[in-house]
């Protein structure tokens, strides 16, 4: 059992690094000041602002329409895990009412409706 707990950890934590990883040819650099992390092949770049957090998404510099996402901010800061709902913006996602933002804090983005695809990204809070 202990083996297959093992597997599973190494699974997960390597899905993690290859995603957090620059394919050849993409541009990692915060265009909005945030953090940025790359999910199949999608630029996404978390911008934390007073109480919201903006995430912008960039395929090869073209931005989806944000009327056609949903997606759900996850933050996990120490034992404490709350979720919040994005809301589309003109050119970004944007979640509201955050309060439990401390440093070390981990950000799971997790947006669906691009292009039949889930994109997922992970953050850490500096």
């Amino acid at each position: 059992m202990k083996i297959n707990r093992l597997i599973s950890t190494f699974i997960i934590t390597a899905g993690f690094t290859t995603s957090a990883l620059a394919g050849p040819n993409h541009d990692l650099t915060p265009k909005h000041g945030g953090m940025v992390a790359e999910s199949r092949d999608v630029t996404l770049e978390l911008v934390v602002r007073g109480d919201q957090v903006n995430l912008y998404i960039s395929d090869h510099g073209k931005v989806p329409n944000m009327k056609e996402l949903k997606g759900k901010l996850t933050i996990l800061s120490g034992s404490v895990k709350t979720e919040h709902n994005f809301a589309p913006a003109d050119q970004f996602l944007v979640a509201t009412g955050i309060a439990n933002l401390s440093k070390g804090s981990i950000l799971v983005a997790t947006i669906t409706g691009y292009q039949g695809k889930t994109l997922n990204a992970r953050f850490a809070y500096k």
